[in-house]
C-alpha cells in the first residue's frame, strides 16, 4: 500500500503542476489559432486587450478570458462597431487543445457585449463579413480549429441594437442579461433561455410600438438540429406588467421558414395593457386604480422566404374600462377597444386592418377613432375618422406629469374615405378627405423643455389635395415662429410611407437655437458643448421660405437672415441665405446631410463681407485651430471660402476632415503680442515695431486640406518694411512660415547702425565715401508653434547683411572708378589716334595736291607745245602731218600727267595706311 500511496502522491503533485504550467505552454498557441483564424475568415478589424488563460477555474477544461473584444466592420459599414465586449471567457476542452486536432468550446460567457446589426435599404448586412474567397472554399475541405460543442451561453449587461432600414424596423435591448443552457453535442436536445431587459424598444415604420418596456423572458425550446427545429413549451415573455404565452414551432430545414406560433395574453385584466403606456406606466403605476378587462391573441402560420410571408392575425378588444391613480383627481372612463389585423393567406395585399372602434373620455373629454383599411399593398382602401376635443390642461389631473405643464385646447374633426388611386390620379372628388384640427392657447414645460412651448394658434385643414397650415404662432422660451404653408402626400406618407411634400413661410422676429440644442446626456454637468447630432428627418422634402430678424446660435449674434431653404434626402440646402454678424455679412450657399446619422457632412460655399476679426476668432473654433493669429488681431476681413467636412457626433467640426479653398482680404490690419512676431522682434536686435505691426491691402489665396491652412505666397506692407510671406498652420499649431523682407536701413536697432557706421567711417577716411544703404533683405524661417515659435534669423544676420550691403556699394565704388580712369586712359588714345590719322591725312593730301599740281603744269607746257606745232606748216600735207604730231604729243602728255597724280595718290595711301597701323597699335 505505501508504493501506491508514495506514486499516487507524486501523480497528484504532478497534476497540481501541469494545472498550473499548462496555461503558459498553450497560451500561445491557441491565441495564435484565434488570430489566425479571424484574420484567415472575417473581412473585419479584430482587436482585443488582455486575456488569460487557466485550467484551474473549470477544470478539466481550458478557461480563456480576453478583455476589450471588438470586432469593427470595414467598406461601406466603416465606423460601425459590429460587435463589442468589455470580457470575452470561453471554456474550452482540454483534451481537443492536447491532440491538436480541433477546439471544442464548451462554455461562452459574455460581459457588457454591444451588438449593433445594421441592414441598409438596399438589403446589405454588416455582419456579412466572412471572406467571400478562395479561404473559403478550404475552409470546407479543411474544417475549422474551433468547434461548437456549447453548453451553455450567458449574456451580461448586454446592450443589442438591430436596425434594419429595408424593412424599416428597429429593436434595442439594454441592459440584457440571458443565459442559454443546453447539450449542443446532441441532434434532439432540450434549450433552456431565461434573461431580463431593462428597456425594449420596438420601433416600425418609424412608429414606436414598445418604448423602453422592462422585459423578462422564459422560453425553453425542444432543439431539432437535423431539421433545424425549433418546438415552443410553455415560453412566457413579460412586458412591464403584460404576460404573453406563445405555442407552435419553427424551422428552417433548408432556406425557408416554416411556422405555426399561437400566442395570446396570460391575464385579462386591463391594466396589464395598460403597463405599456410609457407616458401611465410610472413608479405609481403599482397604486393605480383600474378596472375592465382585455383580450389579445394571436398566430402566425406558413412559410417565410424572400418572396412570401406567413397568414398572420391579431385581436384586441377592451371593454368597459377605466383607471385612475389615486393622487389625481379625474380618470380615464369609458375605454372601449375593438382591433384586428388578418391576413389569411401571406399575400400582403390581403391584409386587413379593421378598428372597428376605440373610445375613451380623459376627464371628461372624449376622443373616438374608427379606421378600416384594406388592399394596403395594390390600392389603399381606407374607411374612418378620428374626433375629439381635448382641455390639455386636465391631462395633468389624469396622469403624472412628473415637472410638466400643459395647457391649451385641441380640437380635431377628421374624415377620411375612399382609395389611394384616386388620389394619385387627381380625381380628388372620389375621396373624401376633410376636416381640420385646431390648437389653441397651448402652454407646455417640461424638463426637457424647460424653456416652454406656447401655441397660441394653429389650425391644420384637411382636404384630398393637401393640408394646409393656417396661422401658426408660436413661441419656444425666448423663440417666436410665426408660419403658413401646404403639406403634400400626407395619405401616402403616412400609409405607404411616400414622400412627404410641403412648402412653407416662416418668419421669426427672435430664434435663440441654443434652446433647441439637444445636450448629451453623458455630458459633464455644466458642459454645454456636448451637444448631439440634429438628425434631419427621412423621406420629407420641404422647402421654407425663411425671414429671421435675429438669430442668436451658440455665442453668435445673427440679424436680417432671409432665404430659402430646403429639406430632401435627409439633407438641408440652403440657397442664397444673407445675414449680417460678426460686425459684417454673408452669403451662404450650401448643405448639411445626416444621411449617415453618425457622421454629418456640410459643404458651403461662403461670401463674408468685412467680419470683425476678434469676433471671430472668438465664435469659431475652427478658426482658432487653424488660424490663431487671429487671437492677437484686430482689424476687419473678406473672404470668399468653399469647403466640405464632417462634424463630430457633439456637432463640432472634424478638422481633420475639412478640405477647401478660399481668397482673403484685407484693408488695414493690427497684430499685437502674437509669440512668432515678439520673437521675430528680439532676433533682430530689438525691433520693437514687429511687437506691434500694421498691415495695409493683404490678398492671398489659401487651402485647407489633411488639418492644415496652407497660405499661397502673396505681399504685404507693414509701414515702412514691405515683403512677402507664405506657409502653413496646421491643426496642432505647429507653424512653418517664410518671411521675406525688404527693410530701411533707417528702421534698424540702434547698435547695428553703430557698428556699420564705424566701419564706414574707417574705410571712407582712405578716401572712400560710402553711405547706409536704404534698404536691407532679409528672411525669417517662422517654425515651432504659434505659442512656442522657432525663428531662423538674429542679429548676426541682419549685420552680416547690412555688411554685405556696404561691401556691394563699395564693390560698385570701385567699379565706377575704374571705369572712370578707363574711359580718360580711352579718351587720351583716342585722341592720339586722331592726332596720328589727321597728321597723315594731312600729308597725304599735302602729296596728292602737289601731284596735281605737277599733274597740270605737264598738261600745261605739252597742250601749248602741241596747239604751237600744230600752227606750222606751208602747204596742206605739212599741217596734216604736223596735226597728228600735236594730238600725239597731248596723248603722251596726258599720260604723263596721270602717272603723276598716280605716284602721288599711291604715296599718300601709303601714309594713310602706315597711320592706320600705328593708330591700330595703340591701346
Amino acid at each position: 500500500m505505501k508504493p501506491f500511496f508514495k506514486w499516487a502522491g507524486i501523480i497528484f503533485i504532478l497534476l497540481i503542476a501541469f494545472i498550473v504550467v499548462a496555461p503558459f505552454l498553450f497560451k500561445d498557441k491557441i491565441v495564435a489559432y484565434v488570430k489566425a483564424e479571424a484574420n484567415k475568415q472575417l473581412n473585419a478589424s479584430v482587436d482585443f486587450g488582455d486575456f488569460s488563460l487557466s485550467l484551474l477555474r473549470n477544470f478539466p477544461n481550458f478557461s480563456l478570458s480576453i478583455n476589450n473584444v471588438s470586432i469593427a466592420n470595414k467598406d461601406e459599414f466603416e465606423g460601425d462597431t459590429l460587435f463589442a465586449a468589455k470580457k470575452m471567457s470561453v471554456t474550452i476542452n482540454l483534451m481537443s487543445v492536447i491532440n491538436g486536432d480541433q477546439y471544442k468550446i464548451r462554455k461562452i460567457e459574455l460581459d457588457e457585449p454591444r451588438v449593433h446589426a445594421i441592414v441598409l435599404k438596399n438589403g446589405k448586412v454588416n455582419w456579412d463579413i466572412v471572406k467571400s474567397d478562395s479561404t473559403t472554399a478550404t475552409s470546407e475541405t479543411k474544417p475549422a480549429r474551433f468547434k461548437m460543442n456549447l453548453k451553455k451561453l450567458e449574456i451580461i449587461n448586454g446592450y443589442i441594437m438591430y436596425d434594419d432600414a429595408s424593412l424599416g424596423f428597429y429593436t434595442l435591448l439594454e441592459n440584457f442579461d440571458c443565459i442559454t443552457s443546453g447539450d449542443f453535442t446532441q441532434d434532439i436536445f432540450d434549450l433552456q433561455n431565461k434573461g431580463t431587459i431593462s428597456q425594449l424598444t420596438l420601433k416600425y415604420g418609424g412608429i414606436a410600438y414598445l418604448n423602453n418596456v422592462k422585459a423578462t423572458i422564459d422560453v425553453p425550446l425542444n432543439v431539432d438540429m437535423p431539421n433545424f427545429k425549433f418546438t415552443f413549451k410553455n415560453n412566457e415573455i413579460v412586458l412591464n406588467e403584460l404576460s404573453i404565452k406563445a405555442d407552435g414551432y419553427l424551422a428552417m430545414p433548408k432556406e425557408d421558414i416554416d411556422m405555426d406560433i399561437q400566442f395570446k395574453a396570460d391575464q385579462t385584466d386591463f391594466k396589464t395593457i395598460l403597463s405599456l403606456i410609457p407616458s401611465v406606466y410610472t413608479k405609481d403605476f403599482s397604486s393605480v386604480k383600474t378596472k375592465g378587462n382585455f383580450s389579445l391573441e394571436g398566430f402566425v402560420k406558413g412559410v417565410y422566404n424572400e418572396k412570401k410571408i406567413p397568414a398572420f392575425g391579431a385581436d384586441i378588444k377592451i371593454n368597459d374600462a377605466m383607471f385612475q391613480y389615486p393622487a389625481l383627481p379625474k380618470s380615464v372612463t369609458n375605454i372601449l377597444a375593438d382591433i384586428s389585423v388578418k391576413n389569411p393567406d401571406g399575400i400582403p395585399d390581403h391584409t386587413i386592418t379593421d378598428i372597428k372602434k376605440f373610445h375613451m373620455e380623459m376627464a371628461g373629454n372624449p376622443v373616438d377613432f374608427k379606421m378600416h383599411i384594406e388592399n394596403p399593398v395594390s390600392d389603399l382602401n381606407i374607411d374612418g375618422f378620428i374626433k375629439g376635443k381635448i382641455n390639455l390642461s386636465t391631462i395633468k389631473e389624469v396622469v403624472p406629469m412628473q415637472g410638466s405643464d400643459l395647457n391649451g385646447l385641441i380640437d380635431a374633426d377628421i374624415n377620411l374615405k375612399g382609395r389611394m388611386s384616386s388620389i394619385e390620379k387627381k380625381q380628388f372628388n372620389e375621396f373624401n378627405a376633410s376636416g381640420n384640427v385646431t390648437v389653441s392657447d397651448m402652454n407646455y414645460k417640461s424638463p426637457d423643455l424647460p424653456q416652454g412651448m406656447k401655441i397660441k394658434s394653429m389650425s391644420m385643414n384637411f382636404s384630398p389635395q393637401y393640408v394646409s397650415l393656417n396661422g401658426f404662432d408660436c413661441s419656444i422660451g425666448k423663440s417666436d415662429i410665426q408660419a403658413n404653408g401646404i403639406i403634400e402626400n400626407i395619405m401616402q406618407y403616412v400609409f405607404r410611407d411616400s414622400l412627404l411634400k410641403g412648402t412653407f413661410t416662416m418668419h421669426s422676429s427672435l430664434l435663440d437655437l441654443n434652446e433647441f440644442m439637444t445636450q448629451d446626456k453623458s455630458a459633464k454637468s455644466g458642459d454645454t458643448t456636448a451637444l448631439t447630432v440634429i438628425e434631419v428627418p427621412k423621406n420629407i422634402n420641404f422647402i421654407l421660405k425663411s425671414s429671421l430678424d435675429k438669430v442668436i446660435y451658440d455665442n453668435i449674434d445673427i440679424s436680417n437672415a432671409e432665404g430659402t431653404i430646403t429639406i430632401k434626402d435627409q439633407t438641408v440646402l440652403m440657397n442664397n441665405v444673407k445675414m449680417n454678424l460678426l460686425q459684417g455679412s454673408m452669403i451662404m450657399n450650401g448643405s448639411y446631410s445626416t444621411q449617415n446619422p453618425k457622421i454629418p457632412v456640410i459643404n458651403f460655399d461662403l461670401n463674408v463681407s468685412d467680419f470683425d476679426i476678434p469676433a471671430t476668432f472668438n465664435a469659431f473654433n475652427t478658426v482658432q485651430k487653424l488660424a490663431p493669429v487671429a487671437k492677437y488681431t484686430t482689424g476687419k476681413f473678406s473672404t470668399i471660402l468653399n469647403y466640405t467636412g464632417a462634424l463630430h457626433p457633439n456637432m463640432m467640426p472634424d478638422i481633420k476632415t475639412i478640405t477647401g479653398d478660399g481668397k482673403l482680404q484685407t484693408q488695414s490690419i493690427a497684430i499685437s503680442g502674437f509669440a512668432p512676431l515678439n520673437k521675430l522682434a528680439d532676433a533682430l536686435g530689438g525691433m520693437d515695431k514687429f511687437k506691434r505691426t500694421e498691415f495695409s491691402n493683404i490678398n492671398f489665396t489659401y487651402h485647407i486640406k489633411n488639418g492644415k491652412i496652407t497660405t499661397d505666397e502673396f505681399p504685404f506692407k507693414a509701414g515702412s518694411v514691405i515683403g512677402k510671406v507664405f506657409g502653413t498652420t496646421a491643426l496642432d499649431q505647429t507653424i512653418d512660415y517664410t518671411m521675406k523682407m525688404e527693410i530701411p536701413t533707417s528702421d534698424m536697432p540702434a547698435g547695428v547702425k553703430t557698428f556699420v557706421s564705424n566701419q564706414l567711417a574707417s574705410i571712407n577716411k582712405l578716401g572712400a565715401n560710402l553711405q547706409l544703404p536704404e534698404k536691407i533683405d532679409i528672411s525669417a524661417l517662422f517654425g515651432g508653434t504659434a505659442t512656442n515659435p522657432i525663428i531662423k534669423t538674429s542679429l548676426k544676420d541682419i549685420t552680416g547683411n547690412v555688411q554685405e550691403a556696404i561691401k556691394t556699394q563699395a564693390t560698385q565704388l570701385v567699379k565706377e572708378k575704374v571705369e572712370n580712369v578707363k574711359a580718360q586712359a580711352s579718351q587720351k588714345l583716342e585722341e592720339q589716334k586722331k592726332k596720328i590719322l589727321a597728321d597723315a591725312e594731312a600729308q597725304a593730301q599735302k602729296i596728292r595736291d602737289e601731284a596735281k599740281n605737277a599733274a597740270d603744269n605737264v598738261r600745261k607746257a605739252g597742250n601749248a607745245e602741241a596747239d604751237n606745232l600744230q600752227n606750222k606748216g606751208s602747204n596742206f600735207l605739212e599741217k596734216v602731218a604736223n596735226k597728228k604730231l600735236a594730238e600725239k604729243l597731248r596723248k603722251e602728255t596726258e599720260e604723263k600727267a596721270k602717272r603723276i597724280e598716280e605716284e602721288g595718290n599711291k604715296k599718300a595711301d601709303a601714309i594713310l595706311n602706315k597711320a592706320k597701323e600705328q593708330a591700330e597699335k595703340i591701346q
